[in-house]
């Protein structure tokens, strides 16, 4: 008799003992929930007045050359570098902010068009799959549209709750910022292309030498160069009654520029002479396979190239047999640009994802998102230094 009370004393204790373990877990983990959500601050909404604010500063930012990422409204070490070194430009302490006000409102309406969706196709995730495709499409007009006004993929869905997919002829909302173009890539293509077309016929249809051209300034998608001084006419001589021609202005010489990598800030700096005049966020290689330190130069400037896909390269750096010929496009591995140094299959190049830029690691090479590929592939030419730190 005793030992069925015992036993049965022991049964309960061991449930009750079970019951309490398991409420100190649940209350554990809902103690737990609560700590994190009260660590945890909202993302605020687009139209909130603080990130209406910051997307200001963003898009200032981003035309004025000091690229700060994706836009979003949101507080970021990009934003923050953009705005030290738009600071070193201007040769004011770091820290002051810039006048933002002239940016009335920082959102427009936008109509999806035929130009976006021409650039969006089938897709394809593996090598093998990619190198059939004609070209490297957008995934989605979704996609496209964010890549055209430099946003956050999130961030455009965020603003315009009101469509699940888009289509041509959607208006929506976007950040009011210069457009990244297709059509302009491919224009550029084809300037370029021309222009070296017409140097290796220049020879043969012109036997004798042209007097030598002194160097203009190179093509940039803001204005990079300094203040140009306006020559003053030439004054008549007064025996002279007939007018002479305006006399032919001098060309401004083009700006020395380099480049600096700097690897732990994922920034690269735009320097005319020493001056900083530019900056672009960038993956610069992986811990395996680092961007080497030292000074490069730039070697080329390929737009909508072709891409060797090669395994062996990717996570070696060594070169194989085994290898994909992928087709050019806005969503291929390297974008819509290649600038190779001097430095087997090292090279500035865009991307496919721009959203994990800085934030991510490549394969050696040093990664951008495509719009601000476009920009700085502008201003460096073959030979322009590249040094990294």
């Amino acid at each position: 008799m005793c030992g069925m009370i015992w036993n049965e004393i022991m049964f309960n204790r061991k449930s009750w003992v079970c019951a309490l373990l398991m409420l100190f877990y649940t209350l554990g983990i809902s103690v737990a929930a609560e700590k994190e959500s009260l660590g945890k601050t909202p993302k605020p909404l687009p139209d909130d007045p603080a990130r209406i604010e910051l997307l200001r500063l963003q898009i200032f930012l981003d035309q004025a050359g000091f690229r700060p990422g994706k836009l979003d409204g949101l507080s970021g070490e990009f934003t923050q570098k953009a705005v030290d070194r738009l600071c070193d430009g201007l040769g004011i302490p770091r820290g002051k902010m810039p006048d933002v006000s002239h940016i009335a409102n920082p959102y427009r309406e936008y109509t999806v068009g035929d130009d976006d969706a021409k650039w969006v196709g089938d897709t394809a995730s593996i090598p093998e799959e990619q190198e059939k495709l004609k070209a490297l499409l957008y995934g989605s007009l979704w996609e496209a549209v964010a890549e055209r006004f430099h946003c956050d993929l999130n961030f455009l869905q965020e603003l315009n709750p009101q469509f699940k997919e888009l289509a041509v002829g959607s208006v929506i909302r976007v950040p009011d910022v210069k457009e990244f173009l297709m059509a302009d890539v491919k224009l550029l293509e084809k300037q370029r292309s021309d222009r070296q077309l017409a140097e290796k016929q220049a020879p043969a249809a012109t036997p004798t030498p042209s007097p030598a051209v002194p160097p203009q300034p190179m093509v940039a998608p803001f204005d990079l160069s300094k203040p140009v001084q306006v020559p003053k006419p030439r004054r008549l001589a007064a025996a002279t009654p007939d007018s002479t021609p305006a006399p032919t202005p001098t060309p401004t010489p083009e700006p020395q520029r380099r480049l600096v990598l700097l690897r732990a800030e994922r920034l690269i700096e735009v320097y005319e002479e020493d001056h900083i005049v530019a900056c672009f966020p960038c993956t610069p290689g992986s811990t395996e396979i680092p961007v080497p330190e030292g000074t490069w130069k730039i070697t080329g400037n390929i737009l909508m190239p072709y891409f060797r896909w090669d395994k062996s390269i990717l996570e070696t750096g060594v070169r194989s047999e085994i290898a994909y010929n992928l087709p050019p496009g806005p969503n291929s591995p390297v974008g819509i640009v290649w600038m190779g140094i001097n430095r087997p299959s090292v090279g500035m190049h865009g991307t496919n994802s721009p959203d994990r830029i800085g934030r991510n690691q490549s394969h050696g090479c040093i990664r951008l998102a495509n719009w601000d590929a476009f920009a700085i592939c502008q201003l460096v030419k073959k030979g322009t230094p590249l040094e990294v730190r």
